[in-house]
């Protein structure tokens, strides 16, 4: 079961970003309350007015009397309605008792002749004032309670609104850490195993075409390819104490019989085979650094753009005449192609081509050369036998370090041409290809834009 881990700095960012969003809710609430509030207000107030100019021009139009007398008839019929009290010129209450209008004669000295009074229960009480053209005032008040009812449904909707954006957000970031963790305790459990020795230990792929998904395939990428390392240098150390122990022991038995010998002539000839012994020692270890080196993409750094048609160009003429010491004839199509590559183990691993292809054909037979451009913006080299070729299923196994195929053994090698070969080719994102030539067998070293 996955522990209950948080970062403290995503909680932090999370409950700044959770603060901000429930401060601006509560704030874009507030507002629209309080618009709310001020359209009520106006549109209460305007109701008013409407009514008091409907009650002056009902008194200009059919006098005073009549005024007093509708007004009479109101009180008594609709006395929830909102409340009239009609001053003559002195002040003195001609319809209604000014005492049951809130704030009394204050309204009168009010600025635009309007005043609101709040009562203890919560509501509030709007008033509005009329001066006729006689001196006499009309004054109209409401008491509403709609005001408090609208506070508190917006007040208590805004609370609910609240709590569910809150309660979202802590659901949401729940899901989205249990979603993190579930990835990252997949990479962590990998690299665990990986400490103890498993390494072919991986992280659960992800389907998901999310960050997070890309992460775990790109860690599961990198391991692969540090097994592939790990398993390549383990292989290289390998054949490495193998091969060289013979060539060192001989060297060991050659300088001791030098040093026991008699006579001068048998001490060269001890000691030159002791120098041939340990140059192919030196040899066989220089390749396998290069092939440490290809295969652990250090030599990137020393790549500079490169025709390799002129590189092949100079090979070809290095190894023409050991071709025609053999009776061969090198036929070569070379175009010319930049590349960014590493000139020094480029050249070495289209000489180790030209040099398995002259090896292996027959004397007398037809060997071909190509260079030309790949529609990727790369290039391709190409190298055609007439030997006896590799079959399809040990193709594979040919291109790995120190694998002589039957038949092969009766001639001079390591078998590390092909496999630092491919290894060329993968440090400059191509491929090295085996294919059947019928006869004979086609290498094609592929390199791509670096």
């Amino acid at each position: 079961m996955t522990p209950w881990i948080f970062d403290r700095r995503a909680m932090l960012a999370g409950a700044l970003a959770l603060t901000a969003v429930v401060i601006a809710f509560v704030g874009a609430f507030w507002w629209l309350q309080t618009r709310m509030m001020a359209v009520h207000v106006r549109e209460t107030y305007s109701l008013l007015d409407q009514d008091l100019s409907l009650r002056q021009r009902l008194g200009e139009l059919l006098g005073r009397q009549t005024l007093t007398q509708t007004l009479e008839v109101r009180r008594a019929v609709l006395p929830e309605a909102p409340e009239f009290v009609l001053l003559d010129a002195r002040g003195e209450a001609l319809v209604g008792d000014l005492k049951t209008v809130p704030g009394g004669r204050a309204v009168l000295s009010a600025p635009a002749l309007r005043m609101q009074v709040a009562h203890e229960d919560g509501s509030r009480s709007y008033v509005v004032a009329r001066r006729l053209d006689d001196g006499a005032a009309l004054i109209i008040s409401r008491r509403d309670n709609a005001a408090r009812e609208m506070a508190l449904s917006l007040g208590l909707a805004g609370l609910v609104a609240t709590t569910v954006v809150i309660l979202v957000a802590l659901l949401a970031g729940w899901v989205f850490n249990r979603f993190v963790l579930d990835h990252v305790s997949g990479l962590a459990a990998a690299a665990r195993d990986i400490q103890r020795g498993q390494m072919a230990a991986r992280a659960p792929a992800r389907q998901r075409l999310d960050a997070l998904g890309a992460l775990t395939s790109t860690v599961n990428e990198m391991l692969d390819q540090n097994e592939a390392l790990v398993g390549g240098m383990r292989t290289v150390t390998e054949s490495l104490a193998h091969d060289l122990r013979a060539p060192l022991m001989r060297v060991g038995r050659a300088i001791g019989a030098a040093r026991g010998a008699a006579e001068e002539s048998v001490r060269e000839v001890h000691l030159r085979d002791a120098e041939t012994e340990a140059t192919r020692a030196l040899q066989t270890f220089n390749a396998l650094v290069d092939l440490a080196r290809a295969e652990a993409g250090l030599s990137r750094d020393a790549m500079e753009p490169v025709d390799v048609g002129a590189l092949t160009a100079d090979l070809a003429e290095f190894f023409g005449p050991l071709a025609e010491e053999r009776g061969q004839r090198l036929e070569c199509r070379i175009d010319s192609c930049q590349v960014v590559a590493h000139r020094q183990i480029l050249a070495q691993a289209i000489g180790n081509l030209l040099e398995n292809a002259i090896k292996y054909a027959p004397r007398g037979s037809r060997l071909e050369l190509e260079v030309h451009k790949l529609g990727t913006g790369g290039a391709e080299v190409l190298v055609r036998d007439e030997g006896p070729g590799i079959p399809e299923h040990a193709r594979e196994q040919a291109l790995r370090p120190f694998v002589r195929l039957e038949g092969a053994a009766q001639q001079p090698g390591k078998g590390l041409g092909l496999a630092i070969a491919a290894a060329v080719a993968r440090l400059h994102r191509g491929k090295l290809l085996l294919e059947g030539a019928e006869p004979g067998l086609r290498v094609r070293l592929q390199l791509n834009p670096v």
